[in-house]
């Protein structure tokens, strides 16, 4: 069997329902490439137009009017802006080898709020290897049709245990080109993570960002975007080779202690790194941690130079422009590498005096580790956050907006408050420590079951014209394959010391 994606679209507008759907899955499945893709959806989107014209807009009946008519049409064809982007992403999705399903939101919750059939819409989401959530953008959020959903996980615990640990992404379509698509993808991988869910950008193919962003000023036009529906393919595949990767995998396979990384990137009189040695105990039989404190760390400013890297190299080497006695990121370089858990810590303290603070400048610094193809690629993220009430830093928003463009596995933010010194939600902050590492387990035991097939990614310096050129000057894809066959050669020696099965 192969492991499902099930798209929900969050559009009124949707052309397709019940029989409909069925028909444009197989459709999907019968395009042989991008190009039959692409006609495809041109095709369908002009069909959607055409209803809305023929439901009263040339006659100027007034939007309402029209609404009601297109919903007495078939939902047999015609495709809206929202499902546009999840066709293109179900493609993708299905070209690494998933199998597809797409629900219609509006089939369950009515114009005016009210739910319906919601048994059987829980029942088709429980059959989810992974979620593809798509919607129109409204004031930089989600649909009230996406909301509503949302709400509808939240209220149910059969549904929420059932989606625990399983992987989503997103896919927005917006009236302009900056008109919210990455807003809206931001809150609701936020959400879904909060549900215990982890989220997946697009891939390295579309330069791995929050998932599919597409812009359409009109009905149907989503289809002419050709950069915004390779965004969503890109969602579509980078969903499908994390949920294929993960599928039937055991993490009782993984020999040996899960390798965990911790960045203590932000403290306050060492407070941060005394909860750690805390949390530590919780699951210190299992894991074997490095803490780096980063905060007394000379860690000098990111130039953004259209050279980075330096050059084509492996992993090992470092290879950002910025050297010397002044800066510490070289000396740390080699500590980065090799983890399956990523967590990076702050402390947010109402007193700004006696703060210790290396966070953005390190963040900054990453850039030549997520140009260098990717580096910590599918590795497993998780956000600790120790907060002082009335900080407002939005620390936990920061660090998963930065660190889910690295190509990694964003799993839910660990913030635990604190008032007086006291941590409120300690046990709450333990329960998100353990769930943690029994998903890093489950995730280093799929990359390796894979082959890394991740390895073989190259960063695509969109919008960097002088480093694109760059690159094209000194044959830079010929020199790639000697650290690509560095990585497969480390992931085998990897799996034969690591994997319990061969």
């Amino acid at each position: 069997m192969k492991p499902k994606i099930v798209a929900l679209t969050a559009s009124l507008r949707n052309g397709r329902w019940g029989q409909g759907i069925e028909e444009l899955l197989k459709d999907i499945r019968m395009l042989k490439n991008e190009k039959d893709l692409f006609h495809y959806v041109r095709k369908e989107g002009k069909i959607r137009f055409d209803q809305f014209i023929e439901a009263g807009r040339k006659e100027g009946l007034s939007f309402d009017q029209i609404y009601k008519n297109l919903c007495k049409y078939s939902g047999l064809q015609g495709l809206c802006n929202s499902e546009i982007g999840m066709a293109a992403a179900l493609w993708g999705a299905y070209q690494v080898g998933c199998e597809i399903s797409s629900i219609a939101l509006s089939s369950y919750f009515s114009p005016d709020g009210l739910g319906k059939n919601l048994n059987k819409l829980k029942d088709k989401c429980m059959t989810a290897d992974g979620l593809l959530f798509c919607t129109p953008v409204y004031f930089g959020d989600r649909s009230s049709l996406g909301n509503d959903f949302i709400e509808f996980i939240r209220s149910d615990k059969d549904l929420r245990n059932s989606l625990a640990g399983k992987i989503m992404a997103g896919v927005s379509v917006g009236a302009k080109r900056n008109g919210g698509q990455e807003t809206t993808l931001i809150y609701q991988i936020l959400d879904m993570t909060n549900l215990w869910m982890l989220g997946v950008g697009n891939d390295s193919e579309t330069t791995s960002q929050y998932g599919g962003t597409l812009h359409a000023g009109d009905i149907g036009t989503a289809a002419d975007d050709e950069y915004g529906i390779n965004t969503a393919i890109g969602t579509g595949r980078r969903l499908g080779r994390v949920v294929r990767a993960l599928y039937n995998t055991d993490p009782a396979w993984l020999i040996g202690k899960l390798r965990v990384m911790f960045w203590v990137l932000q403290d306050y009189q060492g407070r941060a790194v005394k909860e750690i040695n805390k949390l530590l105990r919780e699951q210190g039989e299992f894991i074997t941690a490095e803490v780096i404190t980063i905060i007394d760390s000379k860690v000098g400013r990111c130039l953004a130079c259209d050279i980075c890297p330096t050059h084509v190299g492996l992993d090992s080497e470092y290879r950002c422009i910025k050297k010397g006695e002044n800066d510490h990121i070289q000396e740390l370089h080699e500590k980065l590498l090799d983890h399956d858990l990523i967590i990076p810590v702050v402390y947010s303290s109402n007193d700004r005096k006696e703060l210790k603070n290396s966070y953005q400048r390190f963040i900054e610094r990453t850039r030549y580790l997520r140009r260098g193809d990717y580096i910590f690629s599918d590795t497993p993220v998780m956000p600790l956050v120790f907060e002082e009430l009335g900080a407002g830093e939005n620390m936990h928003i920061r660090m998963f907006t930065s660190l889910i463009r690295h190509h990694t596995i964003m799993l839910k933010s660990n913030i635990c408050y604190i008032h007086r010194h006291e941590l409120l939600n300690y046990q709450d902050m333990v329960s998100a420590w353990r769930f943690a590492v029994e998903q890093a387990k489950k995730i280093a035991v799929g990359r390796m079951i894979t082959d890394g097939e991740n390895d073989l990614l190259s960063y695509k310096p969109v919008g960097y014209i002088l480093s694109a050129a760059k690159d094209q000057e000194d044959s830079v894809a010929e020199r790639r394959i000697i650290p690509q066959q560095d990585r497969k050669v480390r992931r085998q020696l990897d799996k034969e010391k690591r994997l319990l099965i061969s």
